[in-house]
């Protein structure tokens, strides 16, 4: 089971056609002047079938075009009441109504159709038959003196004004004209849509392209600025740090305390000789059983770090202890939290 492609691009030009005669497209498809070349041998002219004939003369001369207009005594018209059909199933059913209908041969008969009232189900089609010889004659005993000599053949409508075309004549040239215009127009219309598009999405591609170059220059900013700020973060540590140490070595050490931390760090058998305290420096000189054991003790007391001997430790021969130089610093918060 398939669709039929044939049925579906029918239905496409079907609708196509009708949105072709809407107002708002009306203008795509343009007007172009007919001489219409009277059964009476008088000129009118016409803008297009669906156009009643206007007596203006200088406007007949002017026109481009030329049709012919038959007089009702050389056509055959026969109305029919059909099912409502396509345009293409109407005119297959209408070509074999004419090969019964017509008294014409076959290659001589031309027709054409137009359309009635419509009722739910059918509507009424008039049928328009005609012969090429009777054209041709017409042409030359009523306008011999035609500037061109194969003009379009129109006839009147049966249902109101206008005409309704047979088609096999000199129509070729205007439809071609009227064509080419009806491209030109689409062109212009869809250059017209782009221009008011591009105008509509201006600002939005202007607030992009800001957009981008903000983004950029913001990101070449961060670059360029972040060397500065890496900087900037360790001055801001090294203020930090040096506040603190300020702070500290700005007040200075309960004396009491740090004498007592270092006496309890002491060993019974050592003696001292000088204490200096410089800030949170201190440095002791005395005797004592055994220096090294004194500097691993030193080392063990909280609140005391960095402990070092700037000079050896020495024993004078007899002597029964040795002598120390010892340097040590003091740790500011385990002072605070022991006290």
């Amino acid at each position: 089971m398939g669709w039929d492609l044939r049925d579906v691009l029918r239905d496409l030009r079907s609708a196509w056609s009708a949105m072709a005669q809407w107002p708002m497209f009306s203008w795509l498809w343009p007007r172009l002047p007919v001489r219409l070349l009277l059964p009476t041998g008088k000129l009118a002219v016409s803008g297009d079938l669906s156009s009643p004939p206007v007596h203006d003369a200088a406007g007949a001369r002017s026109a481009r075009f030329e049709a012919l207009v038959l007089p009702e005594s050389l056509l055959l018209r026969r109305t029919l009441v059909l099912p409502k059909l396509e345009a293409t199933e109407l005119r297959s059913a209408l070509s074999l109504e004419v090969q019964s209908l017509s008294p014409f041969a076959a290659d001589d008969v031309v027709w054409t159709y137009e359309t009635g009232p419509r009722d739910n189900g059918s509507e009424q089609i008039s049928l328009v038959l005609c012969s090429r010889k009777l054209i041709a004659g017409e042409l030359d005993s009523v306008h011999p003196d035609i500037t061109m000599r194969t003009p379009e053949v129109w006839v009147p409508r049966l249902h109101g004004p206008g005409f309704v075309m047979l088609g096999g004549f000199g129509e070729a040239q205007r439809q071609r004209m009227v064509a080419i215009w009806r491209w030109v127009g689409l062109a212009l219309t869809l250059l017209v849509f782009a221009l008011l598009a591009s105008l509509a999405m201006t600002p939005t591609i202007k607030l992009h392209l800001l957009s981008r170059q903000a983004t950029q220059a913001m990101t070449d900013l961060q670059q360029k600025a972040g060397p500065v700020i890496a900087q900037r973060e360790i001055l801001v540590r090294t203020n930090d740090q040096l506040a603190n140490l300020a702070s500290l070595v700005g007040k200075p050490l309960p004396p009491l305390q740090t004498l007592k931390l270092i006496t309890d760090a002491l060993p019974d058998d050592t003696s001292l000789f000088n204490l200096q305290v410089h800030g949170l420096t201190v440095s002791i000189t005395g005797q004592t059983g055994n220096a090294a054991a004194l500097m691993k003790q030193l080392g063990a007391t909280p609140g005391l770090r960095d402990v070092k001997a700037p000079t050896p430790a020495t024993k004078p021969l007899g002597a029964p202890r040795e002598s120390f130089t010892i340097e040590f610093t003091l740790d500011p918060a385990q002072l605070k939290s022991a006290s």
